[in-house]
């Protein structure tokens, strides 16, 4: 027995020394719990590592991608447990402890991009395997702001509108990941990316458009779980100025950058899960709303950011790291009806602001927003044109 675990181990050893050079660490996600620290400090981590020694296409970027996230946060919900319509006030509050699996093949075609060097088109596909538990929310008996001040019930508790609901909400085929203790949900996807875009954090200028699909099914998830989602996602960016360092190596001393996002989805199913829901609502694509508000079957978006960028190596240890303001305007429309029911519904939002973050490699932007609403109503903090908020991640 000793034997064979030396020989396992010595193979993992020569395996990992081998494709050590092929081998990179990925770092994928981030989120927090709005009640732990006002959402400043992450409960959810998601890691993994890409190997890319695979060489299908000649002169063509082959990757195979593996990651993992989990932890721990907050959902709402917004409808009717009985008829699906948008509640007013005292949404339904609790928590997840949730997991997550993702495999993905990615494959580069068509030559590279003059302008990023990087692979014209690339295709990818991939699974997904999510575990999700809720369980009643750590503020379960205390006053918060949501619609109006409320006394924060259980999961079994809560009845839509402080009206007694026909039957708990965990029989609500409005709510399917709440029909069980928890749930596991295998979700497929794939899509397509043209890269045209050069993006150094600090200056971006050209198109990036991704197309991909998503779907799950009755037969490999849990309850139930039905849906699928079609997404286009366009991105242009522009230079404006910059001003760099002397030198061998100039670095960025102050930039400003136009970025804009042009987002459309379509999203279906008998059992639409929250996790989707909330990715693909208008609510969370028009900042100043809400997650998983304003959630129909159509969408349609687009996000205007002006990015000012300081200096990006003040110091040697700092490289990477540099202060952030982005000015946004975003507006969107919706229709269609509202997920897992009857009700049809249609929207137009608006609003505008500015993040104050500290970019870490541009991939995490810690800092705050604050939003001015035009057009739209917070649900959770309805007599309020102005939200105030954490982020970690600038939009796109």
């Amino acid at each position: 027995m000793k034997k064979a675990l030396l020989v396992v181990l010595l193979i993992c050893v020569a395996l990992t020394s081998v494709l050590a050079g092929d081998l990179k660490y990925l770092f994928t996600d981030l989120d927090q719990h709005v009640e732990i620290l006002n959402g400043f400090l992450p409960t959810l981590l998601g890691m993994g590592a890409s190997f890319e020694g695979l060489a299908l296409v000649e002169d063509q970027l082959t990757q195979l991608q593996a990651y993992a996230a989990g932890g721990y946060t907050q959902r709402k919900a917004y409808q009717n447990p009985l008829d699906g319509s948008v509640l007013s006030q005292d949404f339904l509050v609790f928590d997840l402890w949730q997991a997550r699996l993702t495999l993905k093949f990615l494959q580069g075609f068509g030559g590279k991009s003059e302008i990023s060097s990087k692979d014209l088109l690339t295709a990818y596909a991939g699974y997904e395997g999510r575990w999700e538990m809720p369980v009643d929310s750590m503020v379960a008996g205390l006053q918060r702001l949501n619609g109006i001040m409320v006394t924060v019930p259980t999961i079994d508790l809560w009845t839509a509108d402080s009206q007694a609901a026909a039957g708990s909400v965990r029989n609500s085929a409005i709510y399917p990941e709440l029909a069980a203790p928890s749930i596991f949900a295998s979700t497929f996807f794939g899509g397509l990316k043209l890269n045209m875009m050069q993006d150094d954090g600090v200056t971006s200028n050209g198109l990036s458009v991704d197309l991909s699909l998503k779907a799950t099914f009755p037969a490999i998830s849990t309850n139930s779980l039905s849906f699928w989602s079609a997404n286009l996602n366009v991105v242009g960016g522009y230079t404006i100025f910059q001003l760099q360092s002397l030198g061998k190596n100039p670095q960025n001393i102050f930039s400003v950058v136009a970025v804009d996002r042009f987002c459309v989805n379509y999203t279906d199913g008998d059992a639409v899960p929250a996790f989707i829901q909330g990715s693909v609502s208008l609510g969370r694509k028009v900042r100043g709303f809400n997650s998983n508000t304003y959630n129909t079957n159509f969408t349609v978006v687009n996000n205007l950011d002006i990015r000012l960028s300081g200096p990006d190596r003040m110091l040697s240890f700092l490289d990477g790291i540099f202060p952030r303001i982005n000015l946004f305007f975003d507006m969107g429309f919706n229709s269609g009806k509202l997920f897992n029911c009857n009700v049809e519904n249609s929207y137009f939002l608006c609003s505008t602001g500015v993040q104050v973050t500290v970019s870490f490699m541009d991939f995490i932007d810690l800092g705050l927003q604050c939003a001015y609403l035009i057009k739209g109503t917070n649900l959770v903090n309805p007599d309020s044109n102005i939200q105030m908020g954490a982020t970690f991640f600038l939009d796109f």
